[in-house]
């Protein structure tokens, strides 16, 4: 589960949000939208029993003086720390190209405190102006420091072929965002809109997943989310 698709309910209650998560099936998280000390998240996940993998920063936060954002993620205990969005000026051929620069250098400096560096996408990477942007990113980040946390719905609304990405580009995608959105510019939980998931899925393995982290936008009901999308993905085989 990204802890973004159940925030307020996170806010409302976390020990008692993250342990419902847990009861449902869940074994670990991203972290986002959980503004508490990295103590305290580590040990509330710590009780619930759920692996922190992953943690959303900011652009400044990762290309900045990244020190703070480094100790953080060590003492909530990710793996990797991934890189929300860049600035809107950014989306751009020559932004891309600077943005995999700033990606491989903030990858080399995490990468000597055990922590690695993802790229996370919306729709408009999928872009093309002369190029397609994410395969600037793609091609132009060093693959040893540099990987991607794939969001399968915005890629899929930007006109992705996702299966394919995961064969063209072997073990880039270590964390896949699973959401899933109605085809008409709305949300829904997984396995309840237009993506095909065991066809997108096929080539997963190839693509290097490790970790398939649940995220809806929106809130309508997100533990109820948090429970359809679970058991979709647990019937589902690829």
């Amino acid at each position: 589960m990204h802890l973004y698709t159940v925030r307020d309910a996170l806010a409302a209650d976390p020990s008692g949000t993250l342990a419902a998560l847990a009861r449902m099936g869940y074994t670990c998280v991203g972290v986002s939208c959980f503004p508490r000390p990295p103590a305290e998240i580590r040990d509330l996940c710590a009780a619930a029993g759920l692996d922190p993998v992953v943690l959303h920063v900011s652009h400044g936060e990762l290309t900045g003086e990244p020190a703070a954002t480094l100790d953080a993620a060590r003492t909530i205990g990710v793996r990797w720390l991934a890189l929300s969005m860049f600035p809107r000026d950014m989306y751009t051929p020559a932004g891309m190209r600077l943005g995999a620069r700033q990606l491989t250098e903030a990858g080399a400096a995490a990468r000597e405190h055990g922590i690695g560096v993802l790229h996370h996408n919306h729709a408009t990477e999928f872009a093309t102006d002369g190029r397609v942007l994410y395969d600037v990113l793609l091609d132009e980040t060093d693959p040893g420091t540099v990987g991607f946390e794939l969001d399968v719905g915005w890629a899929h609304r930007g006109g992705a072929d996702v299966r394919g990405l995961f064969a063209a580009h072997p073990g880039r995608f270590p964390v896949l965002h699973v959401k899933d959105h109605d085809g008409a510019g709305g949300w829904t939980d997984v396995g309840a809109g237009v993506v095909d998931f065991a066809h997108a899925f096929g080539t997963a393995r190839a693509g290097g997943v490790r970790y398939w982290l649940v995220e809806r936008d929106d809130q309508p009901a997100p533990l109820e989310t948090a429970r359809h999308s679970h058991d979709f993905l647990e019937g589902l085989r690829f």
